[in-house]
C-alpha cells in the first residue's frame, strides 16, 4: 500500500549498488529481496533466508514473477549454533512474526521443525568472499544470528546491517533489544536511525528500550554513510 517501512525501503534503494552481495535474513514474502535484486543487478547476489515453508513458497513465487534470477532462497534459519529447532509459524494475519520462540501475537501458531546454521558456517560453505549488506529481521533472534557471525563481523570490510531492534520481539528470548546495539557498537559499528527519504541521523544509545529498524555501519565503511546524512548529523561520522 506504499506505507510500510518507507524510510527503510528508501535507504535500501539509495544505498545498494550494482554488483554487491546482500543477505535478506528473515525474508518473509520478499519485499526487501525484490528491491535488493533490482538494485544489485546481474553482477550482484541476493541470498534470502526464510525457514517457514509456507512463507518460502510465497517468496519463491515472487522471485519468479519478478524475474529475479540473482536471488537464491535459503530454507534454513540462522542462529548461534548448528542444529534443528521448532519454528512457531503464525496462523493469523501477522505472518511476518514467525519466530523460534513463542511470539507475542493475537492469533495462534503452528510448529514446524527447521534447520539452524551459524552464519559463519554458511558463508564458508557457500565460499562467499564479501557480504556487503544484511537486512536482519528475525523476530528476536537477532542476537543469536550475530553471535553466530563472529568471523564475518571481524573480517574487513564488514557488512552494513539494517536490523530490527524491538523489545517486544526480544522479550520472549530473555534479553533487552539494546543488547543488539551494544554488541555491534563494541565491535566498531556506528548506529544510525532512519528519517524520511532514507537519510541517516545519529542514534542515541542511552535509552533503555528501543522499537525500530536501525542501521549499523562498520567504521571502515563510514564513508558510505556520509552521502546519506541528514542535515546536522555530520558529527556522527567525524
Amino acid at each position: 500500500m506504499g506505507s510500510f517501512e518507507t524510510a527503510e525501503l528508501a535507504f535500501v534503494h539509495r544505498f545498494l549498488r550494482t554488483g554487491v552481495t546482500v543477505l535478506d535474513v528473515g525474508a518473509h514474502h520478499g519485499l526487501y529481496t525484490l528491491l535488493a535484486s533490482k538494485r544489485v543487478g546481474k553482477r550482484g547476489q541476493v541470498f534470502s533466508f526464510e525457514p517457514s515453508p509456507r512463507d518460502r513458497r510465497a517468496l519463491r513465487l515472487h522471485i519468479i514473477l519478478n524475474w529475479c534470477w540473482n536471488v537464491v532462497a535459503q530454507r534454513c534459519a540462522l542462529g548461534n549454533e548448528n542444529g534443528h529447532a521448532e519454528l512457531f509459524v503464525v496462523q493469523g494475519s501477522q505472518t511476518a512474526c514467525n519466530s523460534l520462540r513463542p511470539p507475542i501475537v493475537e492469533s495462534g501458531t503452528a510448529r514446524v521443525r527447521v534447520q539452524i546454521i551459524r552464519l559463519d558456517d554458511w558463508v564458508a560453505e557457500q565460499k562467499i568472499g564479501t557480504v556487503d549488506f544484511i537486512k536482519l529481521d528475525v523476530e528476536g533472534a537477532e542476537m543469536a544470528v550475530l553471535e553466530g557471525a563472529t568471523k564475518l563481523l571481524e573480517r574487513k570490510p564488514r557488512p552494513v546491517i539494517l536490523a530490527e531492534v524491538q523489545d517486544l520481539r526480544t522479550e520472549p528470548w530473555g534479553y533487552k533489544a539494546k543488547e543488539i546495539l551494544i554488541h555491534l557498537d563494541a565491535r566498531g559499528f556506528k548506529w544510525f536511525r532512519l528519517v524520511a527519504g532514507g537519510e541517516l541521523e545519529y542514534l542515541d544509545l542511552s535509552p533503555l528500550r528501543f522499537d525500530g529498524n536501525f542501521v549499523a555501519f562498520p567504521e571502515e565503511r563510514l564513508d558510505l554513510a556520509r552521502p546519506l546524512l541528514h542535515n546536522g548529523s555530520h558529527a556522527a561520522v567525524s
